[in-house]
């Protein structure tokens, strides 16, 4: 499950424009200090109206109602929990990565949304009464939003099997949708309650490999999924925590059963890609090599995760049946 930047530049510049209080007003002869000719000119100019518009729209902010009727995501992981869970014209606008199919399931229902790119000249335009947001989403556009008193959630980036049900029941409770919510976190809890209840031994090895040779370990996402649909993680047993490097000749060492890589390269490709698909992977005649999970299903924390789950649960009763009871 993994979130990528964007430029700060424009969130940034917008962070550090001057208050009305700290401009300088000009010298009563009409002439500015040495050194500051000029300055009130071209793009400082646009830069600083552009500041008194924000801070001027911030006193006529609506007022907080429920629900909202005008709902932003700037982040692709509340993209996918308000896309399924928003009233008919509740969502005005998605992040541009939700119509990413490595990184967003309901990629095709994105289309149907206009885009943002996180940035708080998206959000002063569309005017939303209720922004969501990631806790590592251009942090800076956060807490200007927040300034300018715009109602803004964060929905933290640590996501496990745990947290999925109760993001669920959060945003429906943000949208004014609970019902909506209840039954999608009660049917998320049930089908994974009985993946889990079909747990045996063997348990066998898997290791779930990212570009540049990253692996998933302890307290991530896929280490949690791991673990539902029977397998042991490897990365988490040679003590990865989070996502870090994972050498490539311990893998060869490991040989884990199987080794998870992403399922596509993307629209632009890069040599990193090519790290889990190394020759040297490929020689190993026990090991198992593939994407396993549909595409995008467990970059985020929402419902669509409960589909890698039982994927990778019929390949492990595949690859390892259960021991028959003595």
């Amino acid at each position: 499950m993994s979130e990528r930047g964007t430029p700060l530049k424009t969130a940034q510049s917008l962070d550090r424009a001057p208050s009305c209080q700290a401009i300088t007003p000009p010298p009563k002869r009409g002439r500015w200090p040495a050194g500051r000719k000029g300055v009130f000119h071209g793009r400082k100019r646009a830069s600083l109206l552009f500041s008194l518009l924000l801070a001027g729209a911030a006193l006529a902010l609506p007022a907080h109602a429920e629900p909202p009727a005008r709902v932003m995501s700037l982040n692709v992981c509340t993209d996918q929990l308000a896309m399924a869970l928003a009233a008919p014209g509740q969502l005005v606008s998605v992040s541009f990565l939700a119509r990413d199919p490595d990184l967003s399931p309901l990629h095709r229902e994105a289309e149907r949304y206009p885009v943002n790119r996180g940035m708080a000249e998206d959000v002063f335009l569309a005017r939303p009464d209720l922004v969501l947001t990631g806790t590592y989403t251009l942090h800076n556009t956060t807490q200007l939003l927040k300034r300018l008193g715009f109602r803004v959630e964060e929905f933290s980036f640590v996501q496990t099997l745990d947290t999925i049900p109760r993001d669920i029941r959060r945003m429906g409770a943000l949208l004014g949708r609970e019902g909506e919510a209840e039954a999608m976190a009660a049917d998320f809890e049930a089908g994974l309650a009985e993946v889990e209840a079909d747990s045996c031994e063997p348990r066998p090895t898997a290791l779930a490999y990212e570009q540049n040779g990253v692996a998933l370990g302890k307290g991530t996402l896929a280490d949690t999924v791991l673990t539902a649909a029977g397998f042991r993680n490897l990365a988490t047993e040679e003590g990865v925590e989070g996502m870090a490097p994972f050498p490539l000749e311990l893998v060869v060492e490991k040989k884990p059963d199987i080794v998870i890589v992403p399922g596509g390269d993307g629209d632009a490709p890069s040599l990193g890609a090519f790290v889990p698909r190394h020759p040297a992977l490929r020689a190993l005649p026990a090991t198992r090599i593939g994407a396993f999970v549909p595409r995008g299903s467990w970059s985020c924390g929402g419902p669509a995760v409960l589909e890698a789950v039982k994927a990778l649960h019929a390949l492990r009763r595949e690859i390892a049946p259960c021991r028959k009871a003595p």
